[in-house]
Formats: C-alpha cells, structure tokens, sequence
C-alpha cells in the first residue's frame, strides 16, 4: 500500500489521505470513507481521532489497540498534537509570521501563518493550528486575506484548480508504548508544483493502488477528473478511452506513448464479441482475468466492481455453495472459488461461459470442479426453487435493461423486486443474497426498499457503491448501489 501507508505498527497507522475521500462515510449510502476502506483492506479495527476534510490531503493516524486510543485521545484533548499543513494561496503571503485569533462557531481558535515560499504563481504557507475547530485553517485564511487556492467555500474569486490546495505536512505526537515523541510527514502533492487536472487524478490513484496486486483501474472518471465527456480506464500495459463528444486532444497527448484504444459513446456498439486471440491478462486483487479492447464496450471485466470482489474474497467459503447469475465471464466466480466456495455460474451467453472457463484455468482452478449453465436466468432461478435447490450465497448483477428469450423485458428500476423474489428462494437460512445494479434512475433508497420486498427474510443488509477510481463530480450521485442482504 505505499505510499499510502506512511508508518504502521502494533499500536498506531498513519497514512496519507487523498484530497477527494472523507475520513469516513458521511451516510450509509455515501462512498466509503478512508477510515472504512482501510479496516476492510487491512482486516484490523481502526479508532479515529482526528479529522481531515473530504477535500485536504495529508497526515491521518488511527489508533490499532485500546491502550493507543486512550493515549491518543488523552494527547488530543490535552492539545498535544503538533500539527503543521501546507497550503497555496493566489493572494500576498504574509511578510512574517502572523497569529490569527479569531472565534468559530463561538468557540476560541487560533492559528499561526508563515510564509514558506513560493509554487508556480502561488504563494505556499505553512499553517499551525493551536485548536482544533472545523475547517480553522481555510477560515482563518480566508479572514487574513490569503484564502486557500481552490476552496470554493471562502475564497473569491475562486481559483479553477483540481482540487483545494490544502494538505496536512506533518503531525507529530507521543508514542502511546515507548512514549517518545514520533512525527510522520506527508509528501507535498504533485499538483502543488502542477496544479493540473491530470497530474491531480494520477496522483489520486497512486495513493491508492498497489500495482502488484491489481493493474486495472480508472484513471480518469469524466467531469470529476477534469474531462466530462471522457473516461480512461487501464488494463495492464493497455488503455482504453470513452469520448462521450469529440476527442479531448489534451487527454490523448498526454498517453500518447501508451496502447491507447479509443472508443465513441456517440456510436453504438457493432454487438462483435472478442475472439480468444485479441484477449490478454490483467491482475485484481491478486487474480488473473482475460479482458479483451477490441469489440463493443464490455471488456470481459467491469472494474467499478472491484471491491465487492475483493468483499467476496475477504469471505471464507470453504465447504459452501454459490449461484453466480448473469455471471458474464464469471469474475465474481472466480473471487468466489477462490475463496473455497463450489460455484454454479448461469448466463444467457455460451461465449462468455468458455470465457469463464478460460479465467478458472487462468487461476489454476479446474472448471470441471464447478457448474455452469448456459440459459436465461429468469427461467433458471424458477427451475433450481422448483427442484430445491438452495445456496449458501445467491450473487444478481442483471443488466440495467435486457429482453429475455421470450421476449419478456427487464427494467431493474420496475422489476428489481421480482427478481429478488425469484432468488430468495435459493438462499440458504443464514445465507447472503447479493444485489448489484447500475441504473442512475433508482435512487440508493429506493433499490434498498426493492431488495426488502423482495426478500422480507433479510435480517442485516450491508449497503456499498462504487470504488475510489471511479470518482463522483460535485452535484452527481453514484450509480453503482449493492446490497449484502443477510437472510434468515
């Protein structure tokens, strides 16, 4: 995980938190927040402390153990924390150092300005905040005449940056077991010295992806990244570009000397599926899958469901049995077998079953040891209820719209309901029903209240949406919704 990770032992975690991912989820149907995603990769329970805007990157440290969270808790309180942050302003920086004193929100605040240079056509301060109130720093700023680059809040005009130029240097503290003073300190962002929008969004995931587990991600998600009619996704040595309206010249110049693969979201597809030969090799989570660039837009993989494959794997399933429908080329099927489970992969496509095949043996996981059927999934849920069948976990991701062979229409805003009903049948007492959709019209909610009609047995149902990489623009909502729908 480097350089996220900035320092790691029994009893403290800090990392570097990107400009653009909460401390932690605001609401239960909000992306995750850093704090949640690290617990989940790391598989150890973390305690906050302290806070960082959604929008500031920088220093954050978690507590591991309960003696390292009465220590920090105590040294924050105490106001023993040192914390130091760097920003840029468009304005004059001070001569010299200047304390501000100032209330906010009727509570004493008080921080110390320094200049310390200069970025480009920007002047860089240094910030020390002797308190700890929201958002002190850009309103004390803001306040003195030096509003921080970028911060749509309190400065005006507002800088057309990236991102707010705000990050938190350093934090220094005592260590909760040796007590000796400890400090870990935050590399300057790249966008400090190129406050660009692309050196933004490369640095966003190079904080965030380890390229020896997983080398398929988003590089660019549209308007978030800087480019609304584009997104750039990776696979392996490979690119692949949307152009959602002409052509962005600035974005092809910038990956010109890579494989690029441009595709126009303004045609529609050819509906060529890929031959064998023009598939290769991408790496998630550790896993081999065959992706292919060279027909239609569905690649073999879809990225944006990453972690919840990752979910899948995190599972122990040895001795169980999965039903992966609409399973594709069979990458939840592969998450799923390689966490132990005996998988029945159902698709409507014979294609994309020996795709599936080929990434069982990618991974060194024998087919033969599985089951796949090739037929409609509406049909076939219907048939295994009818013989008593059941699965310890029932996996549906269907297509936003789809016709079935008999002509019969499948809207998942209308009819997301009735597909759940026809699974939970399937689902084993004490088993998990996964539900997954991509339609932008269904508000979290609403397919929340569609999986619960469906499925009145749910007793816990966990709610995530899409990764990291595939950025949210201020004003959009995320369309990927999903459901662990624990059942009695």
């Amino acid at each position: 995980m480097e350089p996220l990770i900035l320092f790691e032992d029994d009893h403290l975690l800090a990392v570097n938190k990107p400009a653009g991912i909460n401390t932690h989820a605001p609401d239960r149907f909000a992306p995750e927040g850093l704090h949640e995603w690290l617990q989940r990769h790391g598989g150890r329970p973390l305690a906050i402390h302290h806070r960082l805007d959604k929008e500031t990157s920088g220093v954050l440290v978690f507590g591991k153990t309960a003696a390292a969270n009465r220590s920090l808790t105590e040294q924050f309180e105490q106001k023993a924390v040192r914390k130091t942050y760097l920003f840029l302003t468009a304005a004059a920086a001070p001569a010299k150092p200047l304390r501000v004193s100032s209330p906010i929100d009727g509570k004493a605040a008080a921080t110390l300005f320094e200049p310390a240079g200069r970025c480009g056509r920007f002047a860089l301060i240094r910030a020390t905040p002797e308190t700890g109130r929201t958002h002190q720093i850009r309103l004390h700023a803001a306040q003195s005449g030096f509003a921080v680059a970028g911060d749509t809040l309190y400065e005006r005009p507002v800088s057309p940056l990236p991102r707010l130029m705000l990050h938190a240097a350093s934090l220094e503290l005592r260590h909760p077991q040796t007590t000796q003073t400890v400090r870990f300190d935050a590399p300057t962002p790249a966008t400090f010295s190129n406050p660009d929008w692309l050196t933004a969004a490369r640095e966003f995931r190079s904080l965030l992806f380890d390229s020896a587990g997983s080398n398929a991600c988003r590089l660019v998600s549209g308007a978030a990244d800087g480019f609304p009619n584009a997104v750039l996704d990776r696979y392996g040595d490979c690119l692949l570009v949307q152009w959602y309206a002409s052509p962005n010249p600035a974005l092809r110049e910038a990956f010109a000397s890579e494989t690029l693969v441009e595709r126009s979201m303004e045609k529609q597809p050819t509906g060529e599926t890929a031959s064998p030969e023009s598939r290769f090799e991408v790496i998630e989570n550790g896993l081999k899958f065959l992706v292919s660039l060279d027909a239609g837009y569905s690649t073999g993989l879809f990225l944006d469901q990453r972690e919840n494959r990752r979910r899948l794997l995190a599972r122990d399933l040895h001795g169980k049995t999965v039903l992966n429908t609409f399973a594709y080329t069979c990458s939840f099927s592969v998450a799923a077998a390689h966490a132990g489970a005996v998988v029945t992969s159902l698709d409507l496509s014979k294609r994309y079953l020996d795709w599936g095949r080929d990434n069982f043996r990618l991974n060194n996981i024998n087919p033969e040891a599985h089951d796949f059927i090739y037929g409609d999934c509406f049909d076939w849920l219907a048939r295994l209820a009818k013989k008593g069948r059941r699965f310890d976990m029932v996996l549906i991701d269907p297509p936003t719209f789809s016709t079935a062979k008999k002509g019969r229409p499948f809207s998942a805003e209308k009819d997301y309901a009735k597909l759940v009903a026809l699974a939970e049948p399937l689902v084993k007492t004490g088993g998990t029903l996964f539900c997954s959709t991509n339609a932008r019209s269904l508000s979290p909610q609403r397919f929340m209240d569609a999986v619960q009609r469906g499925t009145p047995r749910a007793r816990r149902m966990d709610f995530a949406t899409q990764p990291f990489d595939f950025r949210i623009a201020s004003g959009e909502k995320p369309y990927l919704k999903t459901v662990w729908a624990e059942l009695d």
